[in-house]
């Protein structure tokens, strides 16, 4: 089945890249402001293609309907999520999010469990940005994500109602409102979601250890296997109000919160074996992992238009405050009671403290006509404090582990400045721009008396020029340097379990990843684009694992690899091939190509990787419209691991209801259950493949009501 769909899938890709778009579709062309268009406007569409970035339209998608917006993103344009939330672009992890245009500042984990709590109900827009401009933050080295949330903006009363409910391999749900009054100079909004995702992950990891290099003999076998049971369960709100201080100033303050719980339980088995398959060691596992977080921004922002026309000043400043609670407890026991092995039982505290204020203000002035220059300044400064506890039982009694027990606190300060300049001719555009970002931080290990110290000044410059050739046909082509920094967590060496036998710890000895990008492309109306890419990274971060055959555990850590290349080719293509039908094509093909040592290895080898997705939309009548995705992704690289093959089908049909003011969304995703993630790694002396059983087929109902 499988392999029909996905013949299907390439039959309509090569099909539709044959096909003609009429002559009536109309194109708008932005103002310099944009320098990016291509915008289909006779349609609501799933996909917007500009020479930057590409926009997906989830408000129009069914099958995004009542998920999350990790759910979305996942079916975002060349985007890939793995199984611990981690986004990569075009094969590239190391990807800048933002929400409405601003940074996020929480850390992996703690922006996975946001995304998972956040309703794509309220998602509007995400912008997928490869090559941003200068006016843009220089991090993630892949690009940036922009999420774009609902903002209702009509006069008087008006906002929608949702709900839905979904079953996966367990329950969930999600309802909330949306509500805004304007009257005349006046404006208040607000909205609140309540989200429950309950979710099972079935994960198996198999080790083998040889006994060196050659990897001929082998001196261990251990397997690994748990069952998940993980609850989350948020409370999302934001309320502001807008007031219009004259004709050409507007002032907005709003308050965001979120609060939510998420628990982590799991049950399963541990085994080791020798050489020649005699049972080593064999116990039951079992771990339970509570977390709790209150998260609140308090934003003020303005926009200020100047007498002469297009020459404007706006401001942003946020305080957010966050904490975040963790504990921990790791059990284990052995299979055959009469084997005497000691397994301690481990329990752990992990709290953490986030403060972050962050401040900017741009500035648009015109120069000439068709020449804009853009400018401003933003600074940062971020505090996160992680005294973590953990302990082990013996005896009886519970003993502080100093291994892992430490007070810890990242302190982080960046400031930047930036032009941008914008040139518009006839046929011709051009924006070129240069950023300057000064980085500040201070690392105190409180529990060790010890305190590292970082500072460097980076410059960013970008370019992005297109031409038109005619009104059908145009090319552009786009630069930019950017940095990858590594996280607090990233740079914490102490340690963090995930159960008895496996753990992670920081290296306070990685610096940033540097990346220079370069893109060149060709589109056709709005229906066809096609471009070619390529970056090189520096110092490049690199997960490795070392395993300890003594105790039976694998440490995982990160390390800088000299560098890497990313190239590949990249082609959407729109065609409506009916009225009632109309299909999306994004074919992606790159490879990454890793150069430096890492663990006992010089050489990773490099992967050709194919990534296809068909987007299907059906206007079946006035009231009715359907949709049938599918994506399709080869195997890839990630670091030291390889990535197997994955794909998904999903499928939805929608009914407009109550005079067109209700709407009723029923979609199945994952359908056939193949989207998982499966990775394997063979270096050193170890072989290592872990497979992870997502729930990811999920059936779900939801309605709307605007108000």
């Amino acid at each position: 089945m499988k392999n029909i769909i996905t013949s299907l899938m390439l039959a309509f890709s090569v099909y539709s890249y044959s096909q003609t778009e009429k002559e009536t579709d109309s194109i708008v062309e932005t103002s310099i402001n944009a320098l990016d268009e291509i915008v289909i406007v006779k349609k609501k569409v799933l996909y917007t293609q500009k020479s930057d970035r590409m926009v997906f339209n989830v408000e129009n998608s069914i099958v995004s309907e009542g998920g999350t917006a990790l759910d979305v993103l996942s079916r975002a344009p060349g985007v890939v999520v793995s199984q611990d939330g981690e986004l990569s672009i075009r094969g590239q992890q190391g990807v800048g999010v933002m929400i409405n245009g601003k940074l996020t500042q929480l850390s992996q984990k703690e922006l996975a469990n946001y995304l998972k709590s956040t309703t794509s109900s309220n998602i509007k827009q995400i912008e997928v940005i490869t090559n941003p401009s200068s006016k843009y933050d220089a991090t993630g080295k892949a690009g940036m994500i922009n999420i774009i949330l609902k903002k209702p903006t009509a006069g008087g009363l008006k906002g929608t109602a949702f709900t839905s409910y979904a079953r996966g391999r367990k329950n969930r749900t999600n309802s909330g409102v949306n509500l805004s009054y304007n009257k005349d100079k006046f404006g208040v909004y607000g909205n609140y979601s309540y989200t429950f995702r309950g979710e099972e992950e079935r994960k198996k990891f198999e080790q083998i250890q040889y006994t060196d290099n050659t990897r001929q003999q082998i001196a261990t076998k251990n397997f690994q296997y748990s069952n998940t049971d993980e609850p989350l369960t948020s409370n999302n709100f934001k309320i502001g109000t807008q007031y219009e201080v004259s004709p050409k100033t507007n002032l907005e303050v709003y308050v965001d919160a979120k609060i939510g719980r998420y628990e982590n339980m799991a049950n399963g088995r541990n085994t080791l074996l020798n050489a020649m398959d005699q049972m080593q060691f064999d116990a039951f596992t079992y771990n339970d992992s509570k977390e709790k977080w209150n998260d609140y921004t308090y934003a003020f922002s303005g926009v200020h238009k100047f007498n002469t026309e297009g020459k404007n000043m706006s401001f942003d400043f946020e305080y957010e405050t966050s904490k975040f609670r963790s504990n921990q407890f790791q059990s284990a026991s052995n299979v055959d009671p009469s084997v005497a092995n000691t397994i301690n039982d481990r329990r752990g505290f992990i709290p953490s403290q986030l403060k972050v204020f962050t401040g900017k203000v741009d500035f648009v002035n015109p120069l000439k006509e068709k020449q804009t220059l853009e400018w401003g300044f933003k600074g940062s400064i971020k505090n996160n404090e992680n005294p973590s506890v953990y302990e082990y039982n013996q005896n009886n009694e519970w003993i502080v582990d100093v291994n892992s027990t430490n007070h810890f606190e990242y302190k982080e300060q960046i400031y930047a400045a930036y032009a941008n300049y914008k040139y518009q001719l006839d046929k011709f555009n051009i924006q070129g721009g240069l950023r300057t970002e000064y980085t500040d931080i201070t690392i105190l290990q409180k529990t060790l008396n010890q305190e590292h110290k970082n500072d460097y000044l980076k410059w960013f410059p970008s370019i992005s020029m297109k031409y038109e050739l005619s009104t059908n046909n145009s090319f552009h082509a786009s630069y930019s340097k950017r940095i990858n920094r590594p996280s607090q967590f990233d740079l914490n060496p102490f340690r963090f379990y995930d159960d008895s036998f496996n753990y992670s710890e920081g290296n306070p000895n990685l610096v940033p990843e540097i990346t220079h990008a370069a893109e060149v492309g060709y589109a056709w109306k709005s229906a066809f684009m096609a471009s070619v890419y390529f970056s090189k990274t520096k110092d490049i971060f690199t997960e490795v694992y070392v395993y300890n055959p003594e105790n039976n555990t694998t440490v995982t850590s990160q390390i800088n690899v000299n560098k890497s290349f990313n190239y590949g080719v990249n082609i959407t293509n729109t065609t409506e091939f009916y009225k009632w039908w109309s299909l999306s094509t994004l074919f992606n093909i790159f490879e990454n190509k890793f150069m430096g040592n890492a663990v006992n290895t010089d050489t990773i080898d490099p992967i050709l990787t194919a990534n296809l997705s068909a987007q299907n939309s059906f206007t079946i009548s006035e009231t009715w419209k359907a949709e049938a995705n599918a994506q399709y992704q080869s195997k890839s690289n990630l670091g030291i691991y390889k990535r197997d093959a994955f794909f998904d089908f999903s499928i939805g049909i929608s009914k407009q209801v109550l005079s067109n003011k209700g709407n009723i969304k029923l979609n199945m995703t994952d359908i056939l259950n193949t989207n998982n993630f499966y990775i394997n790694s063979v270096i050193g002396q170890t072989a290592l493949n872990k497979r992870y059983d997502l729930d990811n087929r999920i059936a779900t109902i939801a309605f709307t009501y605007r108000i």
